[in-house]
């Protein structure tokens, strides 16, 4: 392992300011290229600038060594160990593995409350942009990761999350204390280990020799 991932690095955080993309936003809500009309699309245009607006993604990221055991990849100085086939794939040629945490806060789970019987159209596109926004914070995370790799001539893989594959959300505990994520985020896990708040997204991605 060389000494620049060694030492890796310690929690790092960030924040952008990013506008719904009106495509994803679409999609999100099931559009499937219908005629959308002026209504629908001012009150489209209006959602989304507010989003753009009130929402602004979080994150933390730090890179760590990590080494396959006897039940996963484990990664060196934390508590997680990442199990799994899919982590094998990622993570099999990996001299250090970078953990991400995302998310656009509280607000956005405020909206859809307050609004979901007042304004149920408003609250489903609000929702929708929020999902296009905290994906864009996690893009923005990982160009972070990326310039951190490519600074010491390492190639990152691309990022994966808890829940998908094989990858069980069971990890989450340990991956959010990694982060120290409830306190520099205000991101916590019910007991089915889903993320509070809603809009907040996990990853890894590896990183290993060019």
């Amino acid at each position: 392992m060389s000494a620049a991932c060694a030492a890796a690095t310690g929690i790092l955080a960030g924040a952008g300011s990013f506008s719904p993309d009106r495509s994803e936003v679409l999609r999100y809500l099931g559009h499937r290229g219908q005629e959308l009309g002026p209504e629908l699309e001012g009150r489209l245009s209006a959602v989304m600038a507010r989003a753009a607006a009130e929402v602004r993604p979080r994150w933390v990221w730090r890179a760590c060594p990590v080494a396959p055991g006897p039940e996963g990849f484990v990664v060196g100085g934390t508590g997680l160990v990442l199990p799994g086939r899919s982590m094998e794939v990622l993570l099999g040629d990996a001299r250090a593995v970078a953990l991400l945490a995302v998310t656009c806060g509280p607000g956005p789970d405020a909206v859809a409350v307050r609004d979901a019987s007042r304004d149920p159209v408003g609250a489903l596109v609000y929702d929708a942009c929020a999902i296009d926004l905290v994906e864009q914070g996690a893009d923005a995370c990982n160009d972070a990761v990326d310039a951190w790799a490519a600074a010491r001539g390492l190639v990152p893989t691309r990022r994966y999350s808890p829940g998908y594959g094989d990858l069980p959300l069971s990890v989450q505990p340990a991956l959010l204390d990694a982060l120290d994520a409830g306190r520099r985020l205000g991101v916590t896990l019910t007991e089915s280990l889903l993320m509070v708040p809603m809009k907040s997204v996990t990853a890894v991605v590896g990183i290993g020799p060019a």
